[in-house]
């Protein structure tokens, strides 16, 4: 372990300590989940008549487009209003004086 040492707690930053992210990557996959459903209920609603044929009369693009999308908005929603985020925003402000 040549080079390597502790750091005490004054030299921490608290930033890239883990516990001060106010958003989970929950989000952010949730984010990419809704915009490919929004994709694909597009493709679903304007895309070529024939492919209702090859899905046994199912539009298969609408209806998993329209699931990732409501996927999408319940994880959004779930990861916004997250306790974890509130203690995060309430720990902010107190830092700031507010």
């Amino acid at each position: 372990m040549s080079g390597e040492r502790e750091f005490g707690a004054e030299e921490r930053v608290p930033e890239h300590s883990g516990t001060s992210h106010a958003l989970a990557i929950g989000f952010y996959v949730a984010a990419i989940v809704l915009v490919f459903g929004a994709i694909l209920v597009l493709y679903g609603l304007l895309g070529p008549a024939g492919q209702l044929q090859k899905g046994l009369g199912i539009n298969a693009n609408l209806w998993w487009g329209l699931f990732m999308v409501a996927f999408g908005v319940v994880v959004l929603v779930l990861s916004w209003f997250s306790p974890r985020r509130r203690a995060a925003a309430g720990e902010a402000r107190r830092r700031n004086g507010g």
